[in-house]
């Protein structure tokens, strides 16, 4: 149900290069004539005779070793759960080489059972110790797992209606409204051979398209001469020069199979004979192209010279003065890695995604994304599950910012490889809270709370008897949120969504306590030099605080009231106490507050919250300083609330 090819289109190597001396060991070995099938890449084949050794073989030691080679050529077409099955009895009848028990590790990883595979991974560390690999991997099961633990909104559903029971991959937009071209190995494929890689016919182009209720028309193959006898596919389609760039692989007489991107213009009523690109060749490998929004570079992956991995993302300018194609350029490090990497594609949003099994990731090829940074494409991310499965998912398509199609071989699709659609919901935010009293801690009924959007938004609601209020946010904006009632200050918060990806209700942080203004309100980290009126640096956050009260209740007036212990004279804690209280009136005049918003008064010693007598009460002189302290206090009082604000 999972199989599909290593790289899926380049699937037309007839003929693995093996050396002679290995060619000559199998003819003498018990599997030579499944080892045969195997080496010309006749996986179909060689998988139907290694079957028929494995229940025949009595030793353990051969079954062992038959067990093996049939991992190794399901993991050739990817068909992970059978790799997995064969590799584990491999490991079961015996096979204590440490490659069999690190195949096994990685087809578990492959089928997402990354517990068992980090305990396999551990047990090819103790066969292996030096191996840096190993860290790497399990390292990879660790963090695939976190991924699947908590996967991101996107929601994944297999498009039943353009998929069969064969290979059905790489959706594009098509020259059709609401259409699709896909590749599929589906019955209806052009020709009467089968592919010896996979056992299903070779691969054609597809289109269907979709009717204004929703509903999929029938895949019907794209007339010749874009269908050939050979396998066609992984296509794009550029609309403004009604040019489809797709992917041909040809068996070539006494060479490896070999697939190159191939044109074909659309004149409205049929397709024109397909002409290879002069950048690709017999000597290598190219395929799955796709063409720039603008035109002028074409994306593609290959195996050509200057290939970092096995295979690579190129891409090649066009150039429109002498209608010619410039020099493929390798896009480098941050793309393409020692494996593969393919599918290139971008988004309406500008966003390069690929597809690779080079990276750490899910398991089998992971969808990345990358961010242009000027001439060059940043570091790739990991889309994640459920994007990305511990099977192959590739060939991702954007319809909108928020919906798509991808192409994966997962478990419980409909055949070998499926189309599936995505869609990533647009997050939910909310802020909710309480308003209270910052004194007596109770509810406040009826405040009333303000919304102010970025966006222009401004709501109003009064709360309830809790005290409780809530609003709905919109993604991507920045809110102000302010909480008022009769005889308090009025209070302001902010919250932003902003960058935000995941859902998210802001509580806890966004309750409002709110100051009566019927007593004074302390300021309790207000710091003067010792015996002096001069304001201390610690006092600073105090005062600021205090500015930011102002602005957001611009209408109100207040006073400024500084008391002090009782540890001097009359005369001179007046004094002091009057300059103390002036000191801050100066600061926030200075700091931007109208003058005619406030007045000062100092108090000295006449309002002790705790007097001498019970001070004199005290044990320690911990205890008395401490009482001392308390008595030295700065307040303000709110003396009116129908201030009118000068314009400027």
């Amino acid at each position: 149900m999972t199989t599909r090819l290593t790289c899926v289109i380049f699937l037309m190597f007839a003929l693995l290069s093996m050396p002679a001396a290995a060619q000559n060991k199998a003819k003498k070995s018990k599997t030579a004539k499944a080892d045969a099938a195997y080496d010309v890449g006749n996986y179909y084949r060689a998988n139907e005779l290694y079957k028929k050794m494995y229940a025949k073989a009595k030793k353990d030691e051969l079954k062992a070793e038959v067990a093996y080679k049939l991992g190794e050529s399901y993991s050739k077409t990817h068909n992970y759960e059978e790799a997995l099955n064969w590799y584990e009895k491999s490991v079961n009848d015996g096979n204590k080489n440490p490659e069999a028990t690190w195949r096994y590790a990685t087809a578990l990883y492959n089928n997402g059972r990354y517990e068992d595979a980090i305990a396999q991974y551990n047990a090819y560390k103790e066969m292996s110790p030096d191996d840096p690999n190993t860290s790497v991997m399990i390292a990879t099961c660790t963090k695939a797992n976190e991924w699947k633990q908590k996967p991101t909104r996107a929601v994944v559903e297999n498009l039943g209606a353009l998929n069969s029971k064969y290979y059905d991959f790489a959706p594009t937009l098509s020259n059709a409204p609401n259409g699709l071209f896909i590749t599929s190995s589906r019955m209806e494929a052009t020709g009467n051979n089968n592919d010896a890689w996979y056992g299903q016919k070779f691969f054609d182009l597809f289109s269907a398209a979709q009717d204004n209720n929703g509903k999929w028309s029938t895949p019907v193959a794209v007339a010749s001469p874009v269908n050939s006898s050979e396998s066609d596919g992984v296509s794009f389609y550029h609309e403004q020069t009604r040019t489809l760039f797709f992917t041909r692989c040809n068996k070539l007489k006494g060479k490896e199979g070999n697939c190159r991107i191939m044109t074909s213009v659309w004149d409205g009523s049929k397709w024109s004979e397909p002409a290879y690109l002069p950048f690709t060749s017999e000597d290598f490998t190219s395929g799955h192209p796709y063409l720039s929004a603008d035109g002028k570079t074409l994306y593609f992956s290959s195996d050509m010279p200057g290939t970092i991995g096995s295979k690579d993302i190129f891409s090649v300018a066009w150039n429109a003065a002498d209608s010619s194609w410039g020099t493929p350029k390798n896009l480098g490090y941050t793309i393409n890695t020692e494996k593969d990497e393919m599918y290139p594609y971008i988004s309406p949003s500008g966003k390069f995604y690929f597809s690779s099994n080079g990276r750490p990731g899910m398991g089998g090829l992971d969808i990345y994304s990358s961010v242009n940074e000027g001439s060059n494409w940043g570091e790739a991310t990991n889309l994640q599950y459920p994007i990305n499965s511990s099977a192959d998912d590739f060939g991702i398509l954007f319809t909108s910012e928020k919906d798509g199609y991808l192409s994966s071989n997962r478990s419980g699709g409909l055949g070998e490889d499926d189309i599936y659609t995505f869609k990533i919901p647009t997050p939910v935010f909310s802020v909710a809270g309480r308003v209270y009293d910052t004194d007596t801690k109770e509810s406040i009924a009826g405040a009333t709370v303000e919304l102010f959007g970025s966006d222009g938004t401004a709501l109003s609601v009064l709360t309830g008897s809790d005290g409780m209020y809530r609003y709905d946010l919109k993604p991507e904006t920045k809110y102000k949120v302010s909480a008022s009632y009769t005889g308090y200050l009025t209070k302001f918060l902010e919250v932003t969504t902003v960058g935000l990806e995941d859902s998210k209700d802001f509580v806890g942080d966004f309750d409002f306590p709110l100051k009566s203004t019927a007593k004074p309100i302390e300021m309790p980290d207000i710091f003067y030099d010792l015996d002096k009126a001069t304001l201390r640096a610690e006092s600073k956050k105090e005062l600021d605080n205090l500015i930011k009260i102002l602005d957001e209740n611009p209408t109100i007036t207040i006073k400024i009231v500084a008391h002090t212990d009782s540890r001097a004279t009359d005369e001179y804690n007046q004094d002091l106490s009057n300059r103390r209280a002036k000191s801050v009136v100066d600061y926030l005049i200075k700091n931007g507050v109208a003058k005619d918003r406030l007045s000062s008064e100092g108090r000295g010693e006449r309002e002790l919250r705790i007097s001498d007598d019970a001070i004199a009460k005290m044990g320690t002189e911990e205890e008395k300083e401490a009482a001392h302290q308390k008595n030295r206090r700065t307040e303000f009082s709110v003396l009116s609330t129908d201030y009118v604000p000068k314009k400027k």
